[in-house]
């Protein structure tokens, strides 16, 4: 046996020991109780609450006909119903003619209803009248940063991941409906598509600054945005 083979022996009376304690901590670490994991949270969303309200309004159901006092009331409590978001508006009462619908829907245009926004359902039951829904998305109201912080520092699930996407969603839709149900798709105007493509080729397009020819802003490397002429 050589002399560093002599320092470097372990006695046989330690060397059980340390064999026997990785078993030892096996068996322990299998006598533990698992830690049943925390609830994960239910993700923030934007809840959507519909406000129903009746307008009824008098109109000539042949003509269309609305006097002015009527039509100047009827569009000042449509505009104020649907000051926040853009308003549904669904025409029941008598069977209307196809002027009266047209009146219609130029009064609750200026009101600010858009055209796919206005349904006309007649029902014979009473006077004619405008079921007025507006949509509002309540945003969710996000945690401080002091408990999205305690919550990463913990290693624990947290419902705070997303949620500013989703208040800001909230936030900046028109019409909250959206997250109810989608609208349809209309087929796109192919020639106003083209015609874009043809103004862009001519160099026709306006400039994004009067007096200006065609610009665009890049980032230097410092990250800062800097006009450059093209």
């Amino acid at each position: 046996m050589t002399p560093f083979a002599e320092h470097s022996a372990m006695p046989r009376a330690m060397r059980t020991p340390m064999l026997l304690l990785p078993l030892l901590t096996g068996l322990l670490g299998g006598c533990a109780v698992p830690q049943t994991p925390p609830p994960m949270p239910t993700a923030q969303t934007p809840a959507v609450k519909a406000l129903s309200n009746a307008v009824p309004f008098a109109i000539d159901p042949r003509s269309g006909a609305i006097a002015a006092e009527e039509r100047a009331r009827v569009a000042r409590t449509v505009a104020g119903l649907g000051r926040d978001t853009t308003p549904h508006v669904t025409v029941t009462g008598p069977l209307l003619a196809a002027p009266a619908r047209t009146a219609v829907a130029s009064l609750l245009g200026e009101a600010g209803v858009p055209p796919e926004n206005v349904t006309f359902a007649p029902d014979q039951t009473g006077a004619p009248a405008l079921q007025v829904t507006s949509y509002v998305a309540l945003a969710p109201d996000c945690a401080a940063w002091s408990d999205i912080y305690s919550g990463w520092y913990q290693n624990s699930p947290t419902a705070a991941l997303g949620c500013s996407n989703q208040r800001n969603l909230a936030l900046m839709l028109a019409d909250p409906r959206d997250l109810v149900q989608g609208r349809e798709t209309v087929p796109a105007d192919g020639q106003r598509m083209a015609g874009a493509v043809q103004r862009y080729r001519a160099d026709q397009v306006k400039p994004f600054v009067k007096g200006n020819s065609t610009s665009a802003f890049v980032l230097s490397p410092a990250l800062n945005g800097s006009q450059e002429e093209q």
